[in-house]
């Protein structure tokens, strides 16, 4: 697991997998839900596609007047995302692996605003992105799930999008959660038979977590993503035991090793908690898991100590049914 260093604090991500609507218990409740959620993304789609169909008519007649029309950031964003999503996107994907990815873009801004101009070269440098992350990925077969638009930074005539993309592969796993696996820091299974500067428990717990996500069927996507990041403090269960894997250590470290059946209690763990944060209306797409270390000095006489814990990024968003298929990239 690849380390990203900020400050005293080390992250690895974890390797990512399927995603996911919520259906209904009752079937008659199912199928009025459903038979609603279609009328509304009937309408939806229209929508996005009057966008997108109004995107090629400024890229092929950039001169229109209607190119220096305003719109507000976060209709830009809301309207790449679900285009992007809608055009390319399949949610009901059943590749086993995923694969993400993100890239930066930068967009001019005119008084706050984006130029409808400057949102067509936007929606293009977006889907050239996913292009690139698609040819990134060697797997045989690959396929968009989501992809997240955000807003990362902004001046007074600049903002910056963050473009994270999901793929479904059909690469297999090569990791075993039968095994006891190191907490962290890429360290592979504790009997070191494999997963060494690969793998480690963050990995096994969101793989087992993230294969508990149904699929839905048809033609849908998804839109309006977001993430919750999910800290260690965040969640205690009735013994004061933190949810998500947490240790301090001092004067010397020792690796915690965490045992199978002790991955399947932080696999259960992740699940309930990304259904306490589930927010109104969405539907869980995917876990990740990333390990953190802390490098403080501890004491009087100022000792080395370690302060070693997962943190859980979940991401959610809106599935919609769709009459189309996806594009390829």
């Amino acid at each position: 697991m690849k380390k990203i260093i900020i400050g005293l604090l080390f992250i690895s991500m974890t390797v990512g997998l399927f995603y996911a609507c919520k259906k209904t218990d009752n079937a008659i409740g199912q199928t009025e839900n459903l038979t609603e959620q279609s009328l509304k993304d009937m309408q939806l789609e229209k929508k996005i596609i009057a966008f997108r169909d109004k995107i090629d008519l400024i890229r092929d007649n950039p001169s229109l007047k209607s190119g220096t029309d305003p719109m507000e950031i976060d209709s830009a964003i809301w309207f790449i995302e679900s285009s992007s999503n809608l055009t390319y996107g399949n949610a009901s994907s059943t590749l086993e692996n995923f694969v993400i990815d993100s890239a930066f873009i930068d967009i001019p801004l005119t008084n706050g605003q984006i130029l409808w101009n400057d949102v067509q070269v936007a929606y293009d440098e977006v889907v050239d992105s996913l292009s690139a992350h698609n040819a990134a990925i060697t797997a045989n077969s690959k396929q968009l799930v989501v992809a997240d638009i955000s807003l990362k930074e902004i001046s007074d005539n600049i903002a910056t999008f963050e473009v994270i993309s999901g793929f479904a592969t059909d690469d297999e796993y090569p990791w075993d959660n039968d095994l006891d696996w190191y907490w962290g820091w890429e360290l592979g299974s504790c009997d070191g038979t494999t997963g060494v500067d690969q793998t480690d428990a963050a990995d096994i717990i969101a793989q087992q977590a993230n294969l508990t996500i149904a699929v839905p069927g048809g033609n849908s996507y998804y839109n309006n993503v977001e993430y919750k990041d999910v800290f260690p403090d965040d969640y205690y269960d009735d013994d004061d035991n933190t949810l998500l894997f947490s240790d301090f250590q001092e004067y010397t470290l020792n690796h915690q090793c965490i045992t199978a059946s002790g991955i399947t209690v932080y696999k259960n763990n992740l699940i309930y908690i990304g259904i306490q944060e589930l927010p109104v209306g969405k539907s869980l797409i995917h876990y990740s898991l990333y390990d953190a270390t802390m490098y403080p000095l501890c004491g009087g006489d100022a000792h080395d100590c370690w302060v070693m814990h997962h943190i859980a990024r979940i991401k959610y968003g809106i599935w919609h049914t769709s009459s189309i298929p996806p594009d390829e990239l």
